[in-house]
């Protein structure tokens, strides 16, 4: 088995009232009572009314495995999906548009119609948000394609959708590759002893890749990655960086971090399908809601 995710891609047309760059990260706080209000579940403070069967159980209490040595290896199981959230240019007009995509992995999937509901009340009814209208609903496909979801589609439309899965990333032949540019386009927040750094090395990285991609694969997969994990995070720190353009930024509204752009060079080809996965699911604190995203460029 290897775990499947979905990834949908939401074109968002501006309000046209003045937004801070960081107005759309109120997902941040605004989306769990959103996805409790979609399921029927919401109660007046804000938590759940449903049992242990509630979806918003399986998306939020994040359950420790009961097996000590996985426990071990992957500790707090991540949540199981991933906004990618556009930072708004400061000359954002009505008529402007920006894209806003969400993962769904493993079991969660069977709940993409929530997850759907959820951000359209968000995006279309949030003052803090700003109320945007969504012009286009679309399905990555694994060749990069995309399948265009009816507005008011669900059921059978869902059911059709294109799932994509780890394997397929693993799978691909990537060849060798001396170098990669990776840039950071939402502020990445990584913790060495409680305390975030602002020199990014590729060991931490690459580390921060293998947890996040090695426990969403275990908690909601169900399964273990065969990866020698310490054999690839010795290789990482063989890994040097070539340049770096990287700059603590703070965007307000608590979204601070690493952003920009940086190459690193060495024996590269074992962490590309990490790269790439990591890429689709963000890496570092608050990667469910759209810290740490990233693209690359392999040479």
């Amino acid at each position: 088995m290897s775990t499947p995710f979905v990834q949908i891609h939401l074109t968002l047309e501006h309000p046209g009232t003045r937004l801070p760059p960081h107005a759309l990260f109120a997902i941040r706080q605004l989306f769990p009572a959103a996805f409790r209000r979609a399921s029927g579940c919401l109660t007046n403070d804000g938590g759940c009314s449903g049992g242990s069967g509630c979806p918003c159980r399986t998306l939020f209490d994040q359950n420790l495995t009961s097996d000590p040595s996985a426990l071990r290896r992957y500790q707090k199981p991540p949540l199981p999906f991933a906004f990618r959230i556009p930072l708004l240019p400061e000359n954002s007009v009505q008529g402007s548009f920006v894209e806003l995509s969400l993962v769904i992995a493993g079991e969660a999937i069977s709940h993409l119609d929530l997850f759907l509901a959820a951000v359209k009340v968000l995006i279309g009814s949030s003052d803090r948000m700003g109320q945007w209208r969504a012009v286009r609903m679309e399905a990555a496909s694994e060749d990069g394609s995309r399948i265009l979801i009816p507005s008011d589609g669900g059921g059978r439309e869902f059911a059709s959708l294109p799932v994509l899965s780890f394997d397929e990333f693993f799978s691909r032949s990537s060849g060798p590759c001396s170098s990669v540019t990776i840039d950071f386009t939402t502020p990445l927040r990584l913790l060495h002893k409680g305390i975030p750094l602002r020199e990014i090395g590729f060991n931490a990285v690459a580390g921060a890749m293998f947890r996040r991609v090695s426990s969403m694969a275990y908690y909601y997969g169900g399964e273990e990655l065969s990866h020698d994990f310490k054999w690839l995070a010795e290789r990482s720190r063989e890994i040097t960086c070539s340049r770096s353009a990287l700059n603590w930024k703070n965007h307000g509204g608590g979204l601070q971090g690493v952003e920009g752009t940086v190459t690193f060079c060495g024996e590269l080809a074992e962490f590309i399908p990490f790269l790439a996965l990591g890429s689709r699911l963000n890496i570092g604190k608050g990667s469910a809601y759209g810290m740490g995203n990233y693209s690359f460029s392999a040479g």
